[in-house]
């Protein structure tokens, strides 16, 4: 007895993949994986809004600055903390905004605070800042997981025409033997 395995449909890959990118787990929702776009969306997104109100939702900018003429000022957090969608590409359309001389959108959401503002956040919150720039990181690196499952579809699927394990194949020819007394 064989046991067929159900194929995924996976849809158009590249658009679950953008989608997934927007908001994790929506990729998935749109194949019509919601069990995985349930799991994403709670893990991904619940750990970078536990990043974001850790550091009081003064994380997830960025500046337009080299780390070669300006180390301090560079945030190389920001490189994972953007793979989490929205709001990774609202702080880069803020920073942009900003370096083009142009007014923040949205209230200023994910604009780069004031240097007044950030010191001050140090100052108060101490280690709390890294460990809220821990979470959202980690928070879009795995989202980039997610994005390339949305893309590739499941790590490993079953060939339909392959026995199950519990089954002994054949010998060859499909004799068989059968013990003697």
């Amino acid at each position: 007895m064989t046991q067929h395995a159900t194929t995924v449909p996976l849809r158009d890959p590249a658009k679950a993949a953008v989608l997934a990118w927007l908001v994790p787990g929506l990729g998935h929702a749109y194949q019509g994986r919601y069990g995985k776009a349930a799991l994403y969306a709670t893990c991904i997104l619940g750990l970078y809004l536990t990043g974001m109100i850790v550091g009081e939702w003064k994380m997830g900018f960025w500046t337009w600055s080299t780390p070669v003429f300006n180390p301090d000022k560079f945030r190389w957090h920001f490189l994972g903390q953007f793979w989490v969608g929205l709001p990774g590409a609202l702080g880069l359309l803020q920073a942009t905004l900003r370096h083009y001389g142009h007014e923040a959108v949205m209230g200023g959401l994910f604009a780069e605070p004031t240097q007044a503002i950030i010191n001050g956040q140090y100052a108060r919150l101490g280690k709390l800042v890294e460990i809220s720039s821990i979470y959202t990181v980690v928070a879009g690196l795995l989202n980039i997981l997610a994005i390339y499952d949305a893309y590739a579809g499941p790590a490993h699927q079953d060939d339909p025409a392959a026995a199950r394990v519990d089954e002994k194949p054949a010998p060859m020819g499909g004799l068989t033997a059968e013990a003697t007394p």
